[in-house]
């Protein structure tokens, strides 16, 4: 199968779980025999361990300055999957790669209006959500938040890869959550098992290994399950990208079809 009988598949009909997973795993291989993609891959296990090594530094020497390099090495990581949505998506639909700059200041854009409510909500006051009260609102807090997650579904795709405005961005994906909503929650779910799911496999059969080596169940955990954890999460994210942008665009084809 090449791309344009993938993106034939696309504009067919409906793709159940089962073909989304398929055709996710058929770009990511793909991407693994493309010498000149493959990089994308090795990049983002390289910032894992990047990010494993600046996290340890800051735990054993508490230099803050480590801290910063952080959040400007995290801001370069949260660009390198905006690009990623925008990779996928032109790679199905076999276009040339947009101007970075134009990529960058999208997401330098996404980033700073995340940034603003992450930084105000740091000065919630948490200490009074010991009552009942407060314990009710923080519970419907997440509900809203959980809300508007979902309704951020195909907005990242969208932003990313096609020549819309913030605005224009977000009205269209309202238009296409509108009975879409089902087909990013399930895939989202089943990736989230996973996820775990292969923590606990990959974790388990250790055990017995390190207890032989005289090494406790603690260190296990804390310092080999972090790698572990971090190299598995990068995967996950990589797949999901895939898997969501594969989604996107079958969302997305069938619209444009329907018009």
């Amino acid at each position: 199968m090449d791309m344009k009988e993938l993106q034939g598949k696309l504009t067919e009909k409906n793709l159940n779980i089962f073909q989304q997973i398929r055709y996710a795993f058929f770009i990511l291989k793909k991407l693994v025999l493309d010498r000149n993609d493959v990089w994308w891959i090795l990049f983002f296990f390289f910032i894992s361990c990047v990010k494993i090594t600046i996290e340890v530094i800051i735990e054993n020497t508490g230099i803050l300055s480590f801290a910063n390099i952080l959040q400007i090495f995290k801001f370069c990581y949260y660009l390198a999957l905006f690009l990623f949505y925008q990779k996928i998506i032109f790679k199905i639909e076999e276009k040339n790669y947009s101007r970075l700059d134009q990529s960058a200041s999208k997401c330098f854009l996404l980033y700073l209006i995340y940034y603003i409510i992450s930084y105000m909500s740091r000065y919630l006051p948490f200490s009074l959500f010991f009552d009942e009260f407060h314990l009710v609102f923080g519970a419907g807090a997440l509900v809203v938040l959980i809300i508007f997650w979902i309704y951020l579904f195909y907005f990242i795709p969208l932003f990313s890869a096609r020549p819309f405005n913030l605005r224009e961005s977000w009205d269209y994906n309202l238009h296409l959550i509108k009975g879409n909503k089902l087909k990013m929650i399930i895939p989202g779910i089943l990736c989230f098992l996973f996820y775990f799911s292969a923590i606990f496999v990959l974790l388990f059969p250790m055990f017995p290994i390190f207890e032989e080596l005289g090494i406790g169940l603690l260190f296990l955990i804390s310092k080999f399950g972090i790698i572990a954890r971090e190299f598995i999460s990068t995967f996950m994210i990589i797949f999901f990208i895939i898997l969501h942008s594969i989604i996107y665009l079958n969302v997305e084809y069938l619209d444009r079809k329907i018009k």
